[in-house]
């Protein structure tokens, strides 16, 4: 069950540089950053009020997110939509056919996610997210 939006993702070149433009017009604070090296990127959450956004900054020149950002440039990267019962929502969706881009969820600090292969979802990236 869809529990709410819980935040968009967007690729940047910048954390910091994307956060001071969102603060100045927004309001935006930093709420979480971690680097994810092995991943190749630095992931900042940001929120303002009711909205949160991911930015999602390469690290080096080889990862997933730095050949994103080459090849279509800064932007929507994915849409992070929060369930109650992740397992369950995963059993649901492939009863339906979805594909995901692993079989089981990682867990991230307590945090389960698993995206929703583009080619199931109208060509977007979806991620599906149980907080704790």
């Amino acid at each position: 069950m869809i529990r709410k939006l819980d935040h968009v993702g967007l690729v940047v070149r910048n954390s910091g540089e994307t956060l001071a433009v969102l603060s100045k017009l927004f309001g935006f604070k930093a709420v979480e950053s971690r680097p994810e090296p092995e991943a190749g990127f630095k992931s900042t959450l940001v929120s303002s009020a009711e909205v949160t956004f991911e930015l999602i900054e390469p690290i080096g020149s080889q990862g997933m997110i730095q050949k994103f950002l080459e090849k279509r440039g800064e932007g929507l990267h994915h849409v992070s939509i929060q369930v109650a019962d992740l397992d369950g929502e995963m059993k649901r969706l492939k009863a339906l056919g979805v594909q995901f881009s692993s079989d089981e969820p990682a867990v991230i600090d307590g945090t389960k996610v698993v995206f929703v292969h583009p080619r199931s979802a109208a060509g977007l990236l979806i991620e599906l997210v149980q907080r704790r």
